[in-house]
């Protein structure tokens, strides 16, 4: 496998696409182009950038999808475009695809459709890795990976990130090929050999008693020990729900709700969206009844201590082998909550992997990856606020 990256910020997006694509392709050489991967800030997410970009690789395939900032080795901007370009040895191969409508067609209907497209031209041949880019505002990230995951299988390696827009949480963008899409997942599934790592932690603690989800509807928790859901925030904040909704934002930053997974030895994280009328909580990501579950803390030290040990994980999953691209998905909360500090997490990056390897990533609204990167085994999550890092080293 032999990557190259370019990036741009320049106002002007024609020549941005330019100057970023023009970098890739002077790095890659006269070496073969068979994927690009390019991730941006909203403002590029322009049919236009899609039909420039393909014009001047040729009609490779292309997929990424848009971000609230763009994480490189240069440093981390909030407005830019980034193209990762890979070349393939002959024995690894890909197959793209791409599922729109997703929250028509349902969720876990469209993991099953991009499920059968992954595998429709390598059944027969040995599977290794998924990476998939999804709308980030798409309602239930959880069922989407389940329905992949009934196609692919319940230990299959899977990675992924939810597109994200500027913190405004109105639209955002997923491109495929010539197209820039919005509720749509699009990735691809990696065959033969290939030798990667990755690691995912989030770095809240949890706080108080473990209480249990008593009802539930996907994603909307409707009782906690057998009243309203909010109670659980009224009582510890000592303020009504009408007080907590216009803290909305930073309560769920800082105080999400963590649900204890039986053998895993993290929290897994739900952001708070909103609270109903009736008391329920509506949640990133769905929280099954009956959940043990209790209130987290995240401080700035706990989130960078997680960046760190994110980055170990991925290192010794990789083994012995040099990273030859480390891939950055990192939470748009983590963004929020460690504020001017938030340069920290790509120094912590670079001291893990080295000042010379290839680095490229984006801030999400949700994150997909497995607890476990022991012998690439385990059930992958819709995770919140975590750092997913995967580390690739080719054959």
């Amino acid at each position: 496998m032999n990557i190259s990256l370019g990036f741009s910020e320049n106002k002007d997006h024609i020549q941005a696409v330019n100057e970023a694509i023009g970098q890739a392709i002077v790095g890659l050489g006269k070496t073969r182009k068979d994927l690009a991967i390019i991730f941006t800030t909203i403002e590029f997410a322009h049919p236009l950038v899609l039909k420039i970009t393909n014009n001047l690789l040729g009609g490779i395939p292309l997929l990424g999808c848009s971000s609230l900032g763009i994480i490189t080795n240069r440093g981390i901007f909030k407005h830019g475009f980034a193209i990762l370009l890979i070349s393939l040895d002959q024995q690894i191969f890909l197959n793209l695809a791409l599922v729109k409508d997703v929250n028509k067609k349902t969720p876990i209907a469209a993991g099953r459709e991009l499920g059968e497209k992954f595998l429709s031209s390598c059944k027969d041949s040995r599977r290794s890795l998924s990476l998939i880019f999804s709308d980030g505002l798409i309602s239930d990230g959880t069922s989407l990976i389940n329905g992949l995951q009934e196609k692919l299988g319940r230990s299959f390696p899977l990675i992924g990130a939810s597109a994200s827009d500027n913190s405004a949480y109105v639209q955002t963008f997923q491109y495929f090929n010539k197209e820039v899409l919005t509720d749509a997942c699009c990735g691809m599934l990696f065959g033969g050999k290939v030798n990667f790592g990755f690691g995912i932690k989030h770095g809240w603690k949890a706080l108080g008693k473990i209480r249990y989800v008593t009802k539930s509807e996907g994603n909307i928790i409707k009782e906690i020990n057998n009243e309203p859901a909010v109670k659980l925030y009224e009582d510890y904040f000592a303020k009504d729900a009408l007080e907590l909704a216009k803290e909305l934002r930073r309560i769920s930053i800082f105080y999400p709700i963590g649900i204890y997974l039986q053998g895993e030895k993290e929290y897994l994280l739900r952001n708070i969206i909103s609270i109903k009328g009736d008391g329920s909580i509506v949640t990133q990501g769905d929280i099954p009844q009956d959940s043990p579950i209790r209130l987290m803390i995240g401080t700035k030290d706990s989130c960078l201590a997680a960046s760190a040990a994110s980055c170990e994980e991925a290192k010794r999953s990789l083994g012995t082998q040099k990273a030859k691209l480390v891939m950055i998905f990192n939470s748009t909360s983590r963004f929020t909550l460690l504020g001017r500090q938030y340069p920290k997490e790509l120094e912590i990056i670079k001291s893990v992997f080295g000042e010379d390897t290839p680095l490229i990533g984006i801030y999400t609204y949700g994150e997909q990856a497995p607890l476990k990167s022991i012998n690439y085994l385990g059930r992958a999550y819709f995770h919140n606020q975590s750092i997913n890092i995967l580390a690739l080293g080719g054959q």
